[in-house]
């Protein structure tokens, strides 16, 4: 069986702002801080779609924020900036950016800002395979969002926190974070991450099977109630795969058909792989060697399929990513020139300060001359100033 886990990484966005393209585009052209948040909203709604044209939008809203100096903008473009190099696989770079992102919230004391780097941190040191690290930036992460009542995210972060466990072996640890889960999945209505199927996966791996099953019936009643079809269509193949495992395969066959039917309405091809790699498996333990045959040749094109646009994703990332190096030498530019600019204000301000001084002694010294010459005090100079004994 596959298992499907939820690690989430989150884009920055700014509530208030409205979502109409035309009217972020308007805003995106000025120079203010107001077009560094529509820059990075830009980001946010052309990441999945267009990755470059997303890149050059949170780029122009770093080039304004790096200008105005502006701590909330530059710490949003770098996480942006850092959710795109993790999606082309550039990991290094992409926990470099997160790192910058997550010290910035930490100077403009950004609390929510700081939950979300930790998370992205997180995320990246899974990813490489560093489950403890992992595990470090998760837990911080969830202890701050759970103080600031981010119901949506905090499901998303104990999920990241089962997940974890489960890859370090540790599946009642995972299986309890996933439990806490649900009661605010349940009660808050909060739609991004389904905690049932996850409990269903860990049990499953643990060949606890009745148990799996009653997760995964949960997690399909929820996924129905919320009209999700793609949860439905996993939901529908995790029951296929028990019935498979307690070697019931008509009622296997019934699930995987009707999984079949959703992953085809949304054309989850993964998931269509992986359906027709157990239809076939079912049909020819049913004996029905004509559609075993028939589902392995679909499984074979879903296969191929996939490794092709696999291939020709990789080759448009690179040229992407290419593009973002070139990028990147510009940032190293604005930065440059803004610390030169810093350089001349500060030399300004010190120059123009020991000028002020100057002319302060220059005038102390006349007026004190002034008023000793107008007293006829003694000069400091002449020999008759003695202290007298």
């Amino acid at each position: 069986m596959r298992i499907y886990y939820l690690i989430f990484l989150v884009t920055v966005s700014f509530s208030g702002w409205s979502q109409n393209v035309d009217s972020l585009l308007k805003v995106a052209t000025g120079l203010d801080q107001a077009a560094v948040k529509a820059n990075n909203l830009l980001y946010n709604y052309h990441i999945n779609s267009n990755p470059k044209k997303a890149l050059d939008f949170t780029l122009k809203g770093l080039d304004i924020a790096l200008k105005l100096e502006d701590k909330e903008g530059i710490a949003a473009s770098y996480n942006n900036i850092g959710v795109f190099y993790k999606n082309h696989g550039a990991i290094d770079k992409a926990m470099n950016y997160h790192l910058q992102s997550m010290q910035l919230h930490k100077e403009i004391n950004n609390a929510k800002g700081y939950a979300y780097s930790l998370n992205n941190i997180g995320t990246i040191y899974s990813i490489k395979g560093q489950s403890k690290e992992a595990l470090n930036y998760f837990l911080q992460s969830y202890w701050i969002l759970d103080s600031l009542k981010d119901q949506k995210n905090i499901v998303g972060a104990l999920n990241n926190l089962g997940n974890t466990y489960l890859e370090m072996g540790e599946d009642y640890r995972a299986i309890g974070f996933y439990k806490k889960a649900i009661n605010i999945f349940d009660a808050n209505g909060v739609s991004a991450f389904d905690p049932y199927s996850n409990i269903g996966n860990a049990y499953y791996k643990r060949e606890e099977f009745d148990r799996a099953k009653k997760y995964y019936e949960l997690a399909l009643e929820t996924s129905i109630d919320r009209n999700d079809i793609v949860g439905q269509a996993f939901a529908l193949h995790n029951m296929s795969t028990y019935y498979v495992n307690t070697n019931n395969e008509k009622e296997a066959l019934n699930y995987e058909l009707k999984a079949l039917v959703n992953a085809q309405n949304v054309i989850n091809k993964p998931l269509l792989k992986d359906i027709h790699l157990t239809l076939a498996n079912i049909y020819f333990n049913l004996g029905n060697i004509e559609a075993a045959y028939d589902n392995r040749v679909l499984y074979d094109a879903y296969r191929d399929d996939i490794i092709n646009e696999t291939s020709n994703r990789k080759i448009a990332e690179l040229e992407v990513t290419f593009h973002m190096l070139e990028k990147e030498k510009e940032i190293a530019l604005i930065k440059k020139e803004n610390e030169v600019n810093k350089l001349k204000v500060s030399n300004t301000k010190t120059f123009v300060l020991i000028a002020i001084m100057g002319a302060i002694i220059f005038l102390g010294g006349i007026i004190i001359y002034a008023t000793l010459k107008k007293g006829n005090k003694i000069s400091m100079l002449d020999p008759r100033w003695k202290v007298k004994k």
